[in-house]
């Protein structure tokens, strides 16, 4: 991930702070007002590589984030991406002082936030100090004693930062792809109503799990996608290679989701698909530096095409064993494998635009999700509706998914009313349309994670 041709030497990083300060300035003078900025406190010759630009990414999203929920306006940002480091300024209306609170106890939160250097000038140019808010100074990384004190002494070698600072980098990284794993099945699971899904209001077509088995399969599989991602992060094969390499993980995370709900298989299909996606999304940021969801979702159908393709080949056509298996037999219908070896299309073509133009309309999180949902089962074919019935119940399941949203969808109380009476129907006629609700878990974890790092 290192590049010498990155480092910094002392001129050029004394030639940088006197740009930062001379930014400060302008900004102050143009806009007279509280100054936010923030820099990231990276030790050694090498200030920017990718894992420092993941911490910067996630820490502009939490200094937004903190500032949002304080009702503090932003009256402008702009960020820098020099070797010299990455910069973020905020000209902020709001006393200073009262900034600066927000400021430390976001430098407090965790082992990443005392990665964070936040800055806050008042109007005149002026920094408000810690001291200044009767609150006591910062931390070394390495110790719990005062930062000023090991610096002056120099009580820890660079080596030693810059080995602690990359770990804190790596495991924020991946804590937070894991994270916004849990908060897109969560987020699944939660949203209601869902036809013939689990919710929180009911188990649908199913009668032997609910939200509470949800809720233990999801805390039981999560840990392994932090597993598969580092993975990803740390492989220097190939993709195919990759792609073996995590299968026992994705085994190991089914184990752990059967002990979990009393042998109900309640994630299988999207432990597949999402181990897929987190896997190869942070081997192609270990290389490029972002996340691009449809690059990613495409290199995974090309790394993954022809192992998979023999996996189909394999398969004792005479006794078909898993629900898949038998109808890839009876109907060639490939399923979740099929849509990873196509570069998962369902998700690139139609979630990941439904959810960004649905999110622009002003529209709470939980109908989104609910209204992409909809526009997915109106658009694909649905695995488990084929599994639970037959050919002409998805082609009413989708023309369902269709008249709801003629009336709004979730956007309206017409198109509520409809989902509600639909979840009715779908009991009855026990359709579950599971295969559309891993599609919507997929899409809605690109939305989280590009969200917070700026693809």
């Amino acid at each position: 991930m290192e590049n010498t041709l990155n480092e910094v030497n002392l001129e050029e990083m004394l030639a940088a702070r006197e740009q930062r300060v001379a930014k400060q300035q302008k900004l102050l003078n143009i806009y007279k007002q509280a100054l936010i900025c923030f820099t990231m406190n990276i030790p050694g010759p090498i200030k920017v590589n990718h894992l420092v630009k993941s911490g910067f990414e996630t820490g502009c999203y939490r200094l937004e984030k903190i500032l949002s929920t304080a009702n503090y306006p932003v009256l402008i940002q702009e960020k820098t991406w020099e070797k010299t480091g990455l910069e973020a300024y905020y000209v902020i209306g709001k006393d200073a002082l009262a900034v600066k609170r927000l400021m430390v106890e976001l430098e407090s939160q965790d082992a990443l936030g005392r990665l964070f250097d936040i800055d806050v000038l008042k109007p005149d140019g002026s920094k408000v100090s810690r001291e200044e808010l009767g609150m006591p100074g910062r931390l070394c990384l390495l110790c719990d004693k005062p930062a000023q004190e090991c610096a002056r002494s120099r009580t820890h070698t660079v080596v030693d930062l810059m080995k602690h600072v990359q770990q804190v980098l790596e495991d924020s990284l991946l804590d937070t792809v894991a994270q916004c794993c849990r908060q897109a099945l969560q987020a699944e699971a939660d949203a209601t109503p869902k036809p013939g899904l689990v919710d929180r209001d009911n188990p649908g077509a199913h009668k032997d799990m609910n939200h509470d088995t949800f809720n233990k399969s999801i805390v039981a599989i999560t840990p392994y996608f932090r597993q598969m991602a580092k993975v990803g992060l740390h492989w220097e094969g190939d993709g195919q290679a990759l792609f073996k390499a995590i299968r026992p993980l994705g085994s190991a995370a089914e184990k752990a989701m059967f002990q979990a709900t009393g042998n109900i298989n309640t994630h299988k299909g999207i432990i597949f698909s999402l181990g897929l996606m987190v896997t190869f999304a942070l081997w192609y940021y270990r290389e490029k530096g972002t996340f691009a969801p449809e690059a990613i979702m495409e290199l995974c159908g090309k790394e993954t095409k022809d192992i998979l393709n023999q996996d189909f080949a394999n398969i004792d056509k005479a006794h078909p064993k898993t629900h898949g298996e038998k109808l890839y037999v009876q109907h060639g219908f490939t399923g979740i494998r099929g849509e990873a070896m196509a570069g998962f299309p369902a998700v690139r073509n139609i979630g990941l635009p439904a959810i960004k133009e649905f999110s622009k309309q002003g529209q709470d999180a939980e109908k989104v999700h609910i209204q992409t949902l909809l526009t997915l089962l109106e658009n694909v074919e649905d695995s488990n509706i084929l599994i639970r019935t037959n050919a002409e119940m998805l082609k009413y399941a989708r023309a369902q998914a269709k008249n709801i949203l003629s009336l709004g969808g979730a956007f309206t109380d017409a198109g509520l009313n409809a989902i509600w009476n639909l979840n009715e129907d779908f009991i009855q006629k026990n359709l579950s349309p599971g295969g559309t609700a891993d599609l919507l878990i997929s899409t809605i974890f690109w939305q989280r994670l590009t969200t917070i790092y700026n693809a």
